[in-house]
């Protein structure tokens, strides 16, 4: 039967000779928190900048709305190098399939198609800026699809729709580049590609989605631009679910409407895809755990040295205490005493280093994402783990140390000098 009391009164013993050992030789006790510390400091700090990353990139995703859907012509799995007869003979997303969502999908409360035109260039006086691929023909309905506001003036209406208006929308960037002060920009006349458009508003600005701006656009109405570009045919398609609850029947009804229009057989797959917020988080998700599992490795490299370390510490430990362990045998000491006391003193040293690795880690994590204009995310779940491994390595360190200690023939070692 187990005496607990006796068991309870070894462990405390063990743990205040091993505290004691800790404070008697503090260089050495230095280096091995420290050799720990950088080990578990780098595991904080590699996923705690995943998680800053994981975090951001969640936000730019919900910045296009939870009830959001691209149209694409490839689904994004296709296979680009094997394509089928079929995918290579695919045509395009056109204003049909825009038309028919609006028509067939009462579940869909706006669509937005646009269309775009190449090297455009945007002139005011002795000002211009260079929108490669930002100068774009839109519904009004654009609005609703992308939840964005108006900063100044407003934005496209049916009415300029119907007159093919030479009136435009522009993003602050442009207006920046343009003008001193962005409520100077409505009511002004720009050259665009050789046309004269007038400003009528200038959205608010918005953090750039994954480095690319979000900024830098210019929008006229898609009668005016297919006016002026009658032979551009090949559109970019969203459009917004009427609310999040319904989000999933009404994408049912936007790929019945889009197999009608694109007339798919019933045996047939789908020769379109659909881009949604859930399936850009899963695949970020998807990298960024591929990422951390390989970051966090690499960082753990760090803890095996620390391992090593500790284990060549307590050797040295072991030898020069080897009298200490002779007295402590003679007096009754048992094997199990002596094993735990320089357990108890490995783990102490690692869990001291793990502790202000944990500190370390989340303070350079928290340094990095500000510098990258991350959000900052420390999981309570990297700090238990940050301790697990400490203590874990100081058990695996010690472990051959106080296995030695505890095999010391005590006559021999009271013979020690």
């Amino acid at each position: 039967m187990i005496n607990w009391s006796q068991q309870i009164w070894e462990t405390r013993e063990g743990m205040i000779l091993a505290l004691d050992a800790v404070r008697s030789n503090k260089f050495r006790s230095l280096m091995t928190i420290i050799g720990v510390m950088v080990g578990v400091g780098a595991v904080i700090l590699v996923n705690t900048i995943m998680d800053g990353f994981t975090a951001y990139a969640e936000s730019s995703i919900d910045k296009i709305g939870s009830n959001v859907m691209y149209i694409i012509q490839y689904d994004e799995g296709t296979d680009w190098e094997n394509m089928t007869e079929e995918e290579r003979r695919r045509k395009d997303i056109t204003m049909d399939e825009a038309y028919a969502i609006q028509e067939m999908c009462p579940l869909v409360e706006a669509v937005g198609p646009q269309k775009r035109a190449q090297n455009n260039i945007a002139k005011y006086n002795n000002r211009s800026i260079r929108t490669p691929d930002d100068f774009r023909g839109c519904w009004p309905t654009q609005m609703i699809v992308t939840n964005r506001e108006m900063s100044h003036g407003r934005f496209l209406d049916d009415n300029d729709m119907q007159r093919e208006a030479m009136v435009c929308v522009i993003g602050p960037e442009i207006a920046d580049a343009l003008f001193d002060t962005h409520d100077e920009a409505v009511g002004k006349e720009i050259r665009i590609n050789g046309w004269n458009f007038n400003v009528i508003g200038v959205q608010e600005r918005v953090d750039d989605f994954f480095g690319i701006s979000e900024n830098d656009f210019i929008f006229i109405p898609m009668t005016t631009f297919d006016r002026l570009y009658p032979n551009e045919k090949s559109v970019t398609l969203m459009c917004s679910a009427v609310s999040r609850m319904q989000f999933g029947e009404a994408m049912d009804q936007v790929i019945n409407a889009l197999r009608r229009v694109r007339k798919v057989r019933p045996d047939e797959p789908n020769n379109f895809g659909i881009l949604t917020q859930d399936r850009f988080k899963n695949e970020v998700a998807s990298i960024t755990s591929k990422v951390q599992l390989g970051a966090t490795a690499v960082a753990c490299v760090g803890l095996m040295v620390g391992v090593i370390g500790v284990m060549n510490i307590m050797l040295v430990a072991v030898t020069q205490r080897t009298r200490e362990i002779g007295v402590r045998k003679a007096v009754g000491a048992r094997k199990h005493n002596i094993m735990f006391q320089f357990l108890v003193e490995a783990a102490t040293l690692t869990m001291m280093g793990g502790l202000i690795g944990i500190i370390f880690g989340a303070g350079l994590g928290w340094l990095v994402t500000t510098i990258l204009e991350w959000k900052y995310f420390f999981s309570p779940a990297w700090a238990i783990i940050g301790l697990v491994l400490s203590a874990g390595t100081g058990i695996v360190s010690g472990l051959y140390p106080a296995w030695r200690a505890a095999r010391t023939d005590p006559i021999v070692a009271l013979r020690y000098e």
